[in-house]
């Protein structure tokens, strides 16, 4: 059990190193393709590997759900 936790916590922070790492060169990339004209990437390594979940809802329940936060916050403005 022990070899699991150990395993795990080092997994995060081999992560979490790789992140930080892959941040700082997207930074200098931008910094310089700014200034010397090119191009660079737009997306995070992070976002790559954990990509966002896609949108499950129906067009319907997406209407319905945005119609009933209307009606909440207008019948805040009223109170």
């Amino acid at each position: 059990m022990r070899y699991c936790i150990a395993r795990f916590q080092k997994n995060n922070l081999d992560m979490t190193y790789r992140v930080y790492v892959t941040d700082a060169l997207k930074l200098i990339a931008e910094n310089t393709s700014k200034y010397a004209g090119g191009s660079y990437m737009k997306i995070r390594f992070t976002d790559i590997i954990n990509p966002k979940p896609e949108e499950t809802r129906t067009a319907d329940e997406i209407i319905t759900s945005i119609t009933d936060k209307l009606r909440k916050l207008q019948e805040e403005d009223k109170n």
